[in-house]
C-alpha cells in the first residue's frame, strides 16, 4: 500500500513515518508540509499536487488544510484517514458530502483502547442515567490546540446517545452549583501527556470511574496505519473506529 502524510512534520506525522518504514506492507511515498522543511528518510513535498499519487492519505495535520485535501483527493478518488480534529460545522458538512464519492476514515482518537472505553461508557450511561452526576476530565500536552479535545466531545457523544435524554455540556462549572442534566467537562493542558480521559458517575452514596490512559503518541500512530489498511478498498462512505470490531 502507498501511503502519503498530510502534517507529516508534527508529532504524529513523525511517529508515522517511522512506523510505516518499519511496517513492510507499506510504501511510503512521503509526506507533505507547505512550509518545505526536509525530513530525514522521507520525501516531503509543498502542496498535494507536488506528491506521487498515493493508495491512501493520512491527515495528521489542521482543519485550514481540509479544503485543499478534499480537493485533492476528490479529483483524483484517494481514499482519507482523517485524524485532524477542530473542525468548523461547515467543514463536518464537506467531510459528510465528500464521503458521498470516496472512502473516509474519521476519527477523534485512533486507539482501540478508545474505542472499548466508548463501549463500557455505553453501557454504564444507560444503567447510570438517572440519579448520578456526570464529569469527564480529559488531560494533554500543553502545546495541544483545541480544547476540549476531539476524544473528549466523542466520549460525551457516546454518553448522550445511552441516555434516556441528553445533556447539556457545561465547561468547568464556572456558574458555581451544578445542574443535574448536564455533563461537566473539564481539560487539562501540561508538560508532555499524551492523552488521559476520565469519565466519573457519582450518585449520592457511590461513584464509578471509567479511564483511559495513553502512555506514548505511538498508540495513535498505530491505530491510524490500521485505518489506512482497513479504508484502501473499501467503498465509498464515512468509516469510524466503530468499523474495525
Amino acid at each position: 500500500m502507498k501511503l502519503l502524510i498530510c502534517g507529516v512534520m508534527g508529532k504524529m506525522g513523525q511517529l508515522l513515518v517511522h512506523q510505516a518504514l518499519a511496517n513492510l506492507q507499506m510504501t511510503l511515498m512521503g509526506g507533505v508540509d507547505s512550509r518545505g522543511r526536509k525530513m530525514q528518510g522521507c520525501d516531503i513535498f509543498q502542496t498535494f499536487d507536488d506528491a506521487p499519487l498515493a493508495d491512501v492519505i493520512i491527515d495528521f495535520s489542521y482543519p485550514d488544510q481540509l479544503d485543499s485535501l478534499l480537493t485533492y483527493a476528490l479529483d483524483h478518488h484517494v481514499p482519507l484517514v482523517l485524524a485532524t480534529t477542530g473542525y468548523t460545522p461547515q467543514q463536518e458538512q464537506a467531510i459528510i458530502s465528500a464521503s458521498e464519492k470516496l472512502p473516509i476514515f474519521r476519527s477523534a482518537n485512533f486507539s482501540y483502547g478508545v474505542l472499548v472505553m466508548r463501549k463500557l461508557l455505553a453501557v454504564a450511561s444507560e444503567l447510570l442515567g438517572e440519579g448520578f452526576d456526570i464529569e469527564l476530565i480529559e488531560a494533554h500536552h500543553n502545546q495541544k490546540a483545541d480544547a476540549p479535545s476531539g476524544t473528549a466531545k466523542l466520549l460525551v457523544k457516546t454518553i448522550n446517545d445511552a441516555l434516556p435524554s441528553v445533556r447539556d455540556v457545561v465547561l468547568n462549572h464556572n456558574q458555581g452549583k451544578r445542574n443535574p442534566d448536564t455533563i461537566g467537562v473539564h481539560a487539562i493542558r501540561a508538560g508532555a501527556i499524551a492523552g488521559d480521559h476520565t469519565v466519573l458517575f457519582a450518585s449520592e452514596s457511590e461513584s464509578i470511574e471509567i479511564s483511559h490512559r495513553a502512555f506514548s503518541k505511538e498508540v495513535f500512530a498505530q491505530g491510524a496505519l490500521r485505518a489506512a489498511t482497513f479504508i484502501a478498498n473499501k467503498p465509498n462512505g464515512l468509516y469510524t473506529m466503530d468499523d474495525l470490531i
